[in-house]
């Protein structure tokens, strides 16, 4: 009876780590942008990406997965959150260990190349210095309020979800516009593999993309 009980116990990890699919220790994942749509004819606008600021709410332990949190085993402290794109989960829900950008690439540092493709792809020109700014140009300012991945535990599968979103200003020379552009990414996998987390990672910014597209 007892050897029975081990075996179950086993069987129960053995299942845990094939749906996760991955250590339960902090991961590094690095998120390309998703390839580039053909770029529309220039529409005579100039912008400048004057800041990107990464305003997410940490918790230690959240009600819910989409929430953002660290592992309170590894190290903390604000050039990890700076990094920190989800949480690993166990098929019960408990959290795991962090997925990070690799070092040296912010959250803040995605999101300003995520913009920058957005802009371009409508026909912008984006220039890269303060000296190039004349009375024509835009200036956009972006607070990221979300990014965050996750993971739901299924009978037969895991549910890899991304959320992004941010406010963003637009200013010219008289007026600003403010824009809120909010997506969500989900899909089924069988594992918690890195392909999988970049999938949907991926699939949420060109949302994003198309999103903030639609609103220019």
């Amino acid at each position: 009876m007892k050897s029975k009980i081990k075996l179950s116990i086993v069987a129960v990890f053995i299942s845990v780590l094939f749906l996760t699919g991955c250590a339960t220790s902090r991961s590094v994942i690095d998120v390309p942008l998703p390839v580039s749509e053909r770029v529309s004819k220039s529409n005579g606008k100039e912008i400048y990406i004057n800041s990107v600021t990464d305003e997410r709410l940490f918790e230690i332990k959240p009600s819910e997965p989409n929430t953002p949190s660290l592992d309170p085993s590894e190290e903390q402290g604000d050039k990890i959150k700076l990094r920190a794109i989800a949480r690993k989960r166990n098929t019960y829900g408990m959290g795991l260990g962090d997925i990070l950008l690799p070092e040296g690439k912010t959250v803040n540092q995605l999101i300003d190349a995520t913009l920058r493709q957005a802009f371009v792809e409508n026909g912008y020109k984006v220039i890269s210095s303060k000296e190039q700014i004349t009375n024509n140009t835009y200036i956009v300012d972006a607070q990221i309020n979300k990014l965050w991945s996750w993971m739901n535990p299924g009978f037969w599968g895991i549910t890899l979800s991304t959320e992004i979103s941010t406010d963003i200003a637009i200013k010219s020379s008289s007026s600003v516009d403010k824009k809120i552009i909010t997506v969500k990414a989900s899909d089924t996998f069988q594992t918690g593999t890195e392909s999988n987390w970049i999938e949907v990672m991926q699939n949420a910014l060109k949302a994003y993309i198309t999103e903030l597209k639609l609103k220019l």
